[in-house]
């Protein structure tokens, strides 16, 4: 048996032992300190490989990041986070939210004992994915600011990205256009400065979705080819899909069907080949909306179907509504109502239940048109009501109204600032002119000092009459800007909220001099309008909002109310003899259709539906309340939009002096006509004008008038 090799310690003095024993000790540190970077260094990687698969193969990266998780926990923090983070929000994507939520707030409760802001900051991120996904899409906009402001003092890099990314996309969702594009715009700026093409390539399709919202077709299309190199660029399928997807939308708006088309087949095509079914659905459902578009019901459906199955099995809501609704609108188109509007309304109701506003608007107006095309005129009205109510709420936030309102509370708080200065100049004159008199009677006496003052406070006199008028003027500026429209100089809701308040209760009790007038009520909405916007830019919409307005200015007495009554809607309240109202309304549509609007080298002819009526409604002499009358004159107007357009329909009188009579228009005015209750005047606008703008598709007397746009839903 060998004798075995035995240690034994060295005769030389202590000293000298530590001198050979610290070299060692030394090296054997930094070999573990370069393992342990090692280790960090790989799971940083496998991580980051993690984050570009996540959104492509949500359920096997979850099963890959619970394998990482025990190595992360031994990991500096920065890197243990980004793990928790992405395993997170892959429960989010694989449907298992109550996971999510119970590991968010596993690590809220661990950031309250440890008082750290970014795993704080990790929990309301996933918090805000889960509301994005199946919640309500403000909170999820709340939670992603307070995330936001935390991350910006954490010093972590990937966590300032996703919130920058989460607050952009869900401010876009809702309809906040500004908020959307800081904080997109803070994304991508991050990405690049981390080197990561995933990160940039994600950025960039969400400012190419922003950009097509805001029909600025060059930018988003340049977003969203960037996305597609930098999806490339990182080997991430979802990623190229997600840039394809985009660029076909870009198409769409820039009306280039063929590569349109082509672009979807390609995300198609590469969402396969990666077999990723998450992109594949994607890809099925915009195929599916191109094709409703086309009028190609029986591929949409059979499109629609086989997205809604990959969806389901991945377990993505969103993916799943959006399916629905397509297959629901098919299947109108191809006559079958009972199934088609069974799935709709279970897509509208996954929908509102997200509380994205402006996609909930958007299927809302897709699934009237779609109804009115099947004669369903009842249910039609309704969504059409509950459309310009979202509409409504969307508008207070888009981008050229909200510039437009700060640049009118700038301008507002400044002839406010001037006032006030007017105001103190002039208590200061009239100070000085007081002590100026006390000093003439002082030195009355004196006659050269007493002529010298009285030459001064004449002209003291004469400046304050100066900053009296220029005090007026203000005023007088400050009164109209406060009851006009900007845009078109009419007057605002307000003006006429005001008129209503210092008038009658009641529309039809403003004339009881004897006069033999009567009061005519009319709502005007332009036909065709968001064609407009779409085809030739909200700068030539304005412009024809403006010459619309001329047009009725120019038709109408000075005595009338015009009101721009928000969006393409105008409101005329005029006194007239009661045998005029008719030819009041025959006017206007005249006014407008006859001649094409021109501007510069655009083409455009325009038409309107007019809804109008008498005040006070004949026979009845019940008071009508001003909500009741414009109520009534909203679903006149509504029966000329749904009948064809380019026309007015006027409610001439009850029947009977019935207040059930009464109730029953109110309810429905459509049936109540159709039953007898109420007498209805039809009056047809001239056919438009041809025009020679190449930009605009010419229609003959018997053409059509231009269609809405035919429906279906896209995800971008």
């Amino acid at each position: 048996m060998p004798a075995r090799s035995i240690c034994r310690p060295s005769r030389t003095s202590s000293g000298a032992r530590r001198g050979n024993l610290l070299p060692r000790f030394v090296a054997a540190l930094a070999l573990a300190c370069a393992c342990a970077a090692h280790a960090d260094d790989a799971l940083v990687s496998r991580a980051r490989e993690l984050e570009a698969a996540l959104n492509g193969f949500p359920q096997r990266t979850r099963s890959e990041l619970a394998a990482l998780l025990p190595r992360a926990d031994a990991a500096p923090a920065g890197e243990r986070r980004h793990a928790y983070a992405l395993y997170g929000q892959a429960h989010v994507l694989t449907g298992n939210t109550a996971d999510a939520a119970e590991l968010a707030d596993r690590l809220a409760d661990e950031a309250a004992g440890t008082h750290d802001p970014a795993t704080r900051a990790t929990a309301l991120l996933i918090r805000s994915a889960i509301e994005s996904t199946s919640g309500d899409a403000a909170r999820s906009t709340a939670l992603a600011q307070e995330a936001h402001d935390l991350a910006a003092t954490a010093g972590d890099d990937y966590l300032r990205y996703w919130a920058a990314l989460s607050l952009g996309t869900s401010a876009r969702m809702l309809g906040q256009p500004e908020v959307a594009l800081a904080n997109l715009q803070e994304a991508l700026s991050l990405a690049e400065a981390a080197g990561d093409p995933y990160r940039r390539s994600t950025a960039l399709y969400q400012l190419s979705v922003l950009q097509l919202t805001l029909k600025n077709g060059p930018a988003a299309l340049a977003a969203s080819l960037a996305a597609y190199r930098d999806g490339d660029a990182a080997r991430s399928a979802y990623a190229m899909v997600n840039g394809r997807i985009a660029e076909s939308a870009v198409m769409e708006l820039l009306e280039r069907p063929a590569r349109e088309l082509a672009a979807m087949e390609e995300a198609l095509a590469i969402a396969r080949t990666a077999r990723s079914e998450v992109a594949e659905a994607r890809a099925l459902v915009n195929l599916s909306d191109i094709r409703l578009r086309r009028k190609q019901y029986a591929e949409a459906l059979e499109l629609a179907r086989r997205s809604l199955q990959l969806s389901q099995s991945t377990g993505n809501p969103v993916l799943v509504a959006t399916s629905k609704a397509n297959a629901g609108f098919a299947l109108l188109g191809l006559g079958r109502i009972a199934e088609g509007k069974r799935l709709t309304d279970e897509s509208l109701t996954e929908y509102e239940r997200t509380g994205a506003t402006a996609e909930i608007a958007e299927l809302i107006g897709e699934y009237g048109r779609s109804l009115e095309d099947v004669g369903d005129y009842k249910g039609a009205l309704a969504l059409y009501h509950r459309e310009r109510k979202l509409n409504d709420e969307i508008a207070i936030q888009t981008r050229q109204r909200a510039l437009l309102e700060v640049q009118e509370k700038y301008e507002t708080a400044q002839r406010r600032r001037e006032i006030e200065l007017l105001n103190r100049e002039n208590e200061l004159k009239t100070v000085e002119i007081a002590n100026r008199v006390q000093i003439q009677r002082i030195w009355w006496l004196l006659a050269g000092l007493f002529a010298a003052s009285f030459v001064v406070v004449a002209l003291l006199y004469r400046k304050l009459r100066q900053t009296n008028a220029l005090l007026a003027g203000k005023n007088a500026e400050l009164s109209v800007q406060s009851t006009r429209d900007p845009l078109t100089a009419l007057y605002n809701r307000r003006y006429f909220q005001n008129f209503i308040d210092a008038g009658a209760a009641h529309p039809d009790r403003t004339h009881r001099n004897g006069d033999n007038l009567t009061s005519a009520l009319l709502l005007i909405d332009i036909d065709h309008f968001k064609e407009t916007n779409d085809r030739f830019g909200h700068a030539i919409g304005d412009a024809v909002l403006v010459a619309v307005a001329d047009r009725l200015r120019a038709t109408l007495r000075d005595t009338d109310i015009v009101v721009r009554w928000g969006g393409e809607e105008f409101l005329v309240y005029a006194a007239t003899k009661a045998d005029r109202i008719d030819d009041i309304a025959a006017r206007i549509l005249r006014a407008i259709s006859a001649q094409p609007i021109t501007l510069g080298d655009q083409v455009v002819r325009t038409t309107l539906s007019i809804g109008y009526m008498a005040l006070p409604l004949p026979p009845t002499s019940a008071p009508l309340s001003w909500d009741r009358a414009i109520g009534l004159v909203d679903m006149a107007l509504y029966m000329a939009k749904v009948n064809g357009r380019n026309r007015a329909y006027g409610i001439k009188r009850l029947v009977r002096d019935d207040g059930e009579d009464l109730a029953a228009v109110e309810r429905d005015l459509e049936r109540a006509a159709e039953s007898g209750l109420v007498e209805m005047q039809v009056l047809y606008g001239p056919i438009p004008a041809s025009g020679v703008s190449a930009n605009v598709p010419t229609f003959d007397e018997t053409g059509p008038l231009p269609q809405e746009r035919p429906p279906g839903m896209a995800v971008t």
